[in-house]
């Protein structure tokens, strides 16, 4: 069965869905709402930090919002959005975050080597699949 690059753009844009949700359903259950605290309180631990770490937590920040924005692009099959999911790559092998979102449900059972490399794995299958098949 070959996909189209329609099929192609809206399954990334599942997981990319997934990934929104997974990470919203955790920070609910914390009693804490999804980004808004998330924002609030890095900016109250920017006071405590330094710049440094607080630019890092504002690029997290940022990746989540990026990743919301080809969500959205992804399901709706703008073709254009997959140079912001190739953009996206370098900052998930950073913050270790597959763009292959079930392995999220593994992260914390598996050593955290192997979780790395499962990353990398899903990252390049995702270049390689927006490359040729988007």
């Amino acid at each position: 069965m070959t996909l189209t690059s329609k099929q192609t753009l809206r399954i990334w844009g599942a997981l990319d869905l997934f990934q929104l949700v997974w990470y919203s359903l955790h920070s609910w259950r914390a009693g804490r709402t999804p980004y808004l605290s998330d924002l609030f309180d890095l900016q109250a631990l920017g006071e405590h930090v330094g710049a440094p770490l607080l630019s890092v937590g504002l690029v997290a920040w940022s990746l989540q919002l990026s990743i919301a924005m080809t969500a959205v692009g992804f399901l709706l099959a703008y073709r254009p959005t997959r140079y912001l999911g190739m953009a996206q790559i370098p900052l998930r092998l950073f913050f270790i975050l597959p763009s292959l979102s079930p392995l999220l449900l593994l992260a914390g059972h598996l050593p955290g080597l192997l979780m790395l490399a499962l990353t990398i794995g899903s990252e390049m299958f995702k270049a390689w699949n927006l490359w040729r098949r988007a």
